[in-house]
């Protein structure tokens, strides 16, 4: 397969149509970006540090979407049998139920350290529904090695090889325990031009790490472990409800300083920017892609130089370059801050700023514990970790509940070494990329969406009766998140 060209993408005819296919030259209306800045109002006349947070939003179209192309990659080594292979068909079903008759969807299936195409993008339709779901139903699993690489090769090359590529989505899906044969490269693998959303099962997931960095390396994909196979359907919908909905692509912020300003740092956490020559310099950071209703945190940190006088002075420009979905062209949004420089001044830093700042330690924290835990320092792990929690105020309550979670799965080292390391690592991509991870346990990520909420409610809703919930449709999805009017500020 590895040389094969995979250009059998099914076209995406019209509804009630045998022939004619959708335009692909859509138009959606709306999506944007909004940003919200927070600052003290006012600095002191002498040259002092002054913090401003930034939040940015992506706002998705009034209607509609584009359509998506997405690839799962089944592992279905001897490892990954049992109640684990049940649950990993039903969350397929439920995949399946869940994308549109504008979507298309290939699978491939990790078997005998080789990868193999289980059928190609196959549009979704009642049709092509009962057959994928067949064809996965059928799977048994395979006793020998098992290579995440070549299934990743073969997906790229399912994806690359498209001859349908204009305004649609793609993403890979790839579930596995994570034990790489030895020959298996897939930690280095390239995939930083699609989203890829990886999901390791069970406590016998060796290789957390391998599963973390492809998703790490990939254009937005999140790490998921699975340590409940029950749990599958609800941690798939999460990734799924996300890609679904991408609001803006291309997403990038630009920071200049003005009138002998000083930008000393920008904390985007594991986000690419862009380096200074000099302190004068601009930083540009790049976010690529929103989901609908997700947000960034930008932390400024500047110096202000001495002036002789109270005025208002001009600080900094933010200039966000972005794509909404089903647009070639990109928009723009460009501001200036004011602040008032004033020989008074008493004012403590915003309760915005600190919580922004208690986030960023208590994350940096989460990364020492687990290193520390991963060199069987244990002692010295859970110092690190209460240490932050104490840190944490009442009204973190979602970030608080994740440290006493974390705290607890560093019990022993055995318990941290089948479930500690794993969560850890989630949490610690989740809060570097400040996007949704379904967490084990059912502690929540603090980044869902409200549709991931809504996808989340419906998958286990399905597990619980496959044969009779009805999925709603993503017209009944839009409806059950629009904000009560009542409820809008």
């Amino acid at each position: 397969m590895e040389n094969q060209i995979h250009d059998d993408d099914e076209p995406i005819l019209r509804l009630n149509s045998e022939r004619e296919e959708e335009d692909a030259d859509i138009q959606l209306e709306g999506g944007k970006t909004e940003v919200r800045i927070f600052h003290k109002p006012v600095a002191s006349l002498e040259e002092c540090p002054f913090k401003v947070l930034l939040k940015i939003e992506g706002v998705g179209a009034d209607e509609g979407r584009l359509g998506v192309d997405l690839v799962t990659i089944l592992n279905i080594s001897g490892s990954i049998g049992g109640n684990t292979l049940i649950k990993m068909k039903l969350a397929m079903q439920f995949l399946v139920e869940k994308l549109s008759k504008i979507d298309r969807l290939s699978v491939v299936v990790n078997f005998n350290g080789m990868a193999d195409k289980l059928c190609p993008l196959r549009q979704i339709t009642e049709t092509s529904i009962m057959e994928i779901v067949d064809q996965v139903n059928d799977l048994v699993p395979d006793q020998s090695s098992k290579n995440a690489e070549a299934g990743l090769k073969l997906a790229l090359r399912i994806l690359n090889d498209r001859t349908r590529t204009k305004n649609r989505s793609a993403a890979i899906m790839l579930m596995s325990d994570g034990m790489e044969d030895v020959e298996s490269q897939a930690i280095s693998f390239p995939v930083s031009e699609v989203p890829v959303y990886t999901f390791a099962f069970g406590d016998g997931c060796n290789d957390h790490e391998v599963l973390r960095e492809i998703a790490k390396n990939s254009k937005g994909g999140t790490f998921s472990p699975v340590q409940d196979s029950d749990d599958l359907s609800v941690v798939f919908s999460s990734a799924l409800s996300g890609h679904l909905n991408v609001s803006i692509e291309d997403l990038t912020l630009t920071i200049s300083p003005l009138n002998r300003s000083q930008l000393d740092e920008v904390i985007a956490g594991n986000y690419p920017q862009t380096k200074q020559a000099t302190v004068m310099d601009p930083v540009t950071v790049t976010f690529r892609s929103l989901y609908d209703r997700e947000t960034r945190k930008v932390l400024a940190l500047l110096t202000l130089p001495k002036v002789d006088k109270r005025f208002a002075v001009q600080i900094f420009k933010v200039r966000l370059k972005y794509r909404v979905n089903g647009k070639d062209a990109y928009d723009y949004d460009e501001r200036t801050m004011n602040v008032t420089r004033t020989a008074t001044q008493t004012y403590g830093e915003i309760p915005e700023v600190q919580a922004e700042e208690t986030r960023i330690r208590t994350t940096s924290s989460i990364k020492e514990a687990r290193i520390l835990a991963d060199q069987r320092e244990l002692a010295e792990a859970r110092k690190s970790l209460d240490n932050a929690d104490a840190s944490v105020s009442e009204i973190d309550a979602v970030f608080k509940a994740q440290m006493e979670q974390l705290l607890l799965l560093m019990s022993s080292q055995e318990t941290y070494d089948k479930q500690g390391k794993a969560f850890a690592l989630a949490l610690e991509a989740s809060q570097e990329s400040q996007r949704s991870v379904a967490l084990p346990a059912g502690i929540a990520s603090g980044y869902d969406t409200p549709l991931m909420a809504e996808y989340k409610e419906q998958a286990k809703k399905y597990d619980e009766n496959p044969q009779t919930y009805m999925v709603p449709t993503a017209e009944e999805d839009s409806k059950a998140t629009i904000p009560h009017p009542s409820l809008q500020l």
